[in-house]
């Protein structure tokens, strides 16, 4: 008893002591206590989905997958925050004429199972991309097999380009995958690989065991590799847990089971909003919404000038298409070129909705208004001699896209543009109106696509030369622009590049070859009892994980003197 009293005297007399030197440096400076995160801890995500495989070359098609590969694989590059390569696996260096890229990789790069990172494992995985077995994208295939490679050295490898293409380093951010497991697999057979469930990679965490219930895969553990060659992640786990859809994924993180969540969908954002726990991180998703305009056919020729384009565009009221139709999940759109991207031209104007201004244009273009007849009289339609301001909108079947059509039709017809919406099987977007030449369609409402390559190229899109063979589907020809197009594809600089894109957004914007709508958002939730957590732009949905490594689900409290304010 004696010896308990006189410990808790001594402990008294510390607390007492402790006190008093923190009032003492009270009088100097504040005393902040603070939260530093520390190593440690497992962070659980609902992914909406099921997984098929992990693996790097086979994940295009499944986001559950890619979300799993981007923290077990590494490449030779990767993305930072802007979209620009940086160096993973290995750094580069590009000869004079642009067309010899030469990478060395890291000596201490390491798989997961010990075994060093060599050019052997390139050799394996690129040799696999340009296989014509290799079942992936067809046109990813066709991009590998132009490309020569040669081996160095178990360190170095070279890739030799036909002619100069600044957006080469986009391209080997594939994952690589370990050619001393695999090398007995060929292209055609690792989409059934055991590897595909037990992959074995160089990224930061490794795979543990998928965990399942009822003989059915319900979720997959991953624990951080400690000779990682990059920073070692703050979280000693990550299980990600699978669920069929959204709203269970919300459920599930309502239930306590799961502290963050991949998507929140428009149907679910509202709820999530309201949960005070929940952190709601909001991006725009590298797509854009537009309406194509067939600039080659006769039968609407007026697509053809310029003043018309410009004019359907201020006809086209997208901020009330965005918040009555969309839910405000998504943001208007004034440029081809992502914003968030280095290749961004903030300076762009933002074309508002604006039926005056609209008309005017219209008026300028010599296409008047009907005796008798003004601006939202019904069924009236402007007229230029004989012909008449009318053509059909085509759009996929889809609730969403149907309503938007519809409205721009609506607000058309209050300028004195007769517009007629076909709703057609998605299917038949590209094979009846895309993939022909001639194009038959009049307008076209679709979605396009840029995940994977935060590069813009538009010159698949907009150059002159792709109009009969490529992807220039509304048939747009414009020397300035394919020059700009043209200098900026074979440029590597990126200053100079990012100059030759502003000009290109400028002149987009002048000319109107296609009237754009929106970005879609993409949104995901992560509790806020996990610090670290950063939204930045996405070139897909798995960017979202770029910095993983800095969360943290551990903390320790740590005092903090502030030094005094000076007395006036």
């Amino acid at each position: 008893m004696r010896h308990l009293r006189w410990q808790l005297l001594i402990a008294i007399l510390g607390m007492l002591l402790a006190g008093s030197l923190l009032a003492g440096k009270a009088e100097q400076g504040d005393i902040v206590v603070t939260a530093e995160p520390v190593r440690g801890g497992v962070y659980t995500e609902a992914l909406v989905g099921a997984p098929r495989r992990f693996n790097p070359l086979l994940d295009y098609d499944n986001p559950v997958d890619r979300d799993v590969d981007r923290l077990i694989f590494a490449g030779l590059t990767r993305f930072d925050s802007y979209g620009r390569p940086q160096p993973d696996l290995a750094n580069w260096i590009i000869s004079e004429d642009e067309l010899t890229y030469t990478f060395v990789l890291r000596a201490d790069a390491r798989w997961h199972d010990g075994q060093p990172v060599t050019s052997a494992d390139v050799a394996y995985t690129v040799g696999h991309l340009q296989d014509p077995a290799y079942p992936g994208p067809a046109d990813l295939g066709q991009f590998w097999q132009a490309i020569s490679f040669a081996v160095v050295n178990d360190q170095t490898v070279e890739f030799r380009l036909p002619e100069p293409f600044a957006p080469f380093l986009d391209y080997t951010t594939f994952g690589l995958l370990p050619a001393h497991l695999l090398s007995e697999v060929g292209a055609a057979d690792l989409a059934a690989a055991s590897f595909n469930h037990a992959p074995v990679g160089a990224g930061p965490f490794k795979f543990g065991a998928l965990t399942g219930a009822s003989g059915r895969v319900t979720g997959v553990r991953l624990s951080a590799f400690a000779d990682y060659h990059g920073t070692l992640p703050l979280l000693n786990d990550v299980q990600f847990i699978f669920y069929p859809d959204a709203g269970a994924a919300l459920a599930a993180y309502q239930a306590g089971e799961v502290m963050g969540i991949s998507r929140i969908d428009a149907a679910n954002i509202s709820t999530a909003l309201q949960l005070p726990q929940l952190g709601v991180y909001t991006s725009l998703l590298p797509e854009y919404s537009l309406i194509y305009l067939n600039l080659q056919s006769n039968e609407v020729a007026f697509f053809q000038d310029k003043k018309v384009r410009q004019a359907l565009l201020r006809g086209l009221n997208r901020e009330v298409m965005v918040d009555r139709i969309l839910n405000g999940q998504a943001v208007v759109a004034n440029s081809p070129v992502l914003p968030g991207s280095w290749a961004y031209n903030p300076d762009l104007p933002q074309i508002e909705y604006d039926p005056e201004a609209a008309g005017e244009l219209l008026d300028s273009a010599g296409w008047v208004i009907p005796d008798g007849a003004s601006p939202g009289t019904p069924g009236f339609v402007r007229r230029k001699g004989e012909a008449e301001l009318r053509f059909i909108l085509t759009v996929p079947q889809d609730p969403v896209r149907e309503a938007i059509a519809e409205a721009a039709a609506a607000t058309w017809a209050e300028l004195g543009a007769a517009v007629e919406v076909r709703v057609v099987a998605p299917v038949a977007i590209r094979e009846q109106y895309l993939a022909p030449r001639p194009r038959v369609f009049q307008a076209l409402l679709v979605d396009l696509n840029q995940a994977g390559s935060p590069d813009p190229d538009p010159y698949p899109l907009w150059h002159e030369t792709q109009v009969e063979s490529g992807q220039n589907y509304g048939g747009f020809s414009d020397r300035i622009t394919s020059e700009l197009l043209e200098q900026a594809r074979i440029t590597t600089d990126l200053g100079a590049r990012a100059r030759l894109y502003y000009s290109f957004q400028s002149r987009f914007a002048d000319q109107t070859p296609a009237l754009l709508l929106f970005y879609p958002v993409y949104s995901y939730g992560v509790d806020t009892s996990v610090s670290g957590v950063q939204a930045g732009p996405l070139v897909e949905a798995s960017d979202r994980l770029n910095s993983l490594g800095q969360w943290s689900v551990v903390s320790r409290r740590v005092i903090v003197e502030q030094p005094a304010t000076a007395a006036p």
